[in-house]
């Protein structure tokens, strides 16, 4: 995470660089968002099992906001923070049990986003997403097998089963349906995908099946965004020659 974020860092450095001998404005920004989708926790060693199925319709939104800049001509990078929360939902039916539950994992999001936009409004966007779990809930309802008879919702904290945090990769495009001169409205899609195990190694009960396996969930969630942003300001050159901010009336 620290190589990516140096990365990035040096990448804005230079851009910024160019565009200053280049005299092209930078344009700074800042948005409101919020996202609504949905969500999954890969887990290929559970749906081996005989009776385990993953419901690939879970819920997930995000809400926050996002300070961007804009480099050369139409490309930028932005810092963004989202308070999120996915979901994944299962179930579990056999000849003995019939159990279905979900995983609700509440969330901080860190975006570092790099975005170029086109002539007539369409964008698209890449980067990282660094994430911090606040809590994760495991609800488990069962049933007979006749499937009619439903009890009481059971409800447990499992945040200890998984990471404090993990990475994953973003990838996002859309376009604006309202382009001015300092407030902007886009609408777009947005996916992220993380390559790497969640679960902490020594937990295998995190889904709290019959008997107990060694669980490698992958998070991945597909979202529509909504985005109002607005320029404020812009670098410029100083009477000294040097860069300064300029806030616009």
């Amino acid at each position: 995470m620290k190589k990516i974020f140096i990365g990035i860092l040096l990448a804005i450095i230079a851009l910024n660089g160019y565009a200053q001998r280049g005299g092209a404005p930078n344009w700074i920004s800042i948005a409101a968002k919020g996202c609504f989708g949905n969500s999954v926790f890969f887990c290929k060693q559970a749906t081996d099992i005989d009776g385990f199925n993953i419901n690939y319709l879970a819920p997930s939104y995000g809400f926050g906001g996002r300070l961007g800049v804009v480099f050369i001509d139409r490309v930028g990078a932005s810092l963004e923070y989202l308070s999120s929360q996915y979901q994944g939902k299962y179930d579990y039916n056999n000849s003995i049990i019939d159990l279905e539950g979900s995983l609700k994992m509440k969330a901080s999001d860190l975006l570092l986003l790099f975005r170029y936009t086109g002539e007539y409004g369409f964008y698209c966007e890449l980067g990282p997403k660094f994430t911090s779990i606040k809590d994760v809930t495991r609800d488990i309802e069962t049933a007979d097998n006749s499937g009619k008879l439903k009890g009481p919702k059971i409800s447990s904290v499992v945040k200890d089963d998984f990471k404090d945090k993990f990475t994953s990769v973003v990838f996002g495009f859309g376009f604006m349906p309202y382009n001015g001169d300092r407030v902007q409205i886009s609408v777009g899609v947005r996916a992220a995908y993380c390559g790497k195990n969640v679960v902490n190694e020594d937990k295998n009960d995190v889904l709290d099946l019959v008997k107990p396996l060694t669980l490698e969930m992958k998070p991945f969630s597909v979202q529509g965004v909504l985005e109002v942003n607005y320029h404020f300001a812009r670098f410029g050159s100083a009477t000294c020659g040097k860069q300064k901010i300029i806030f616009f009336k």
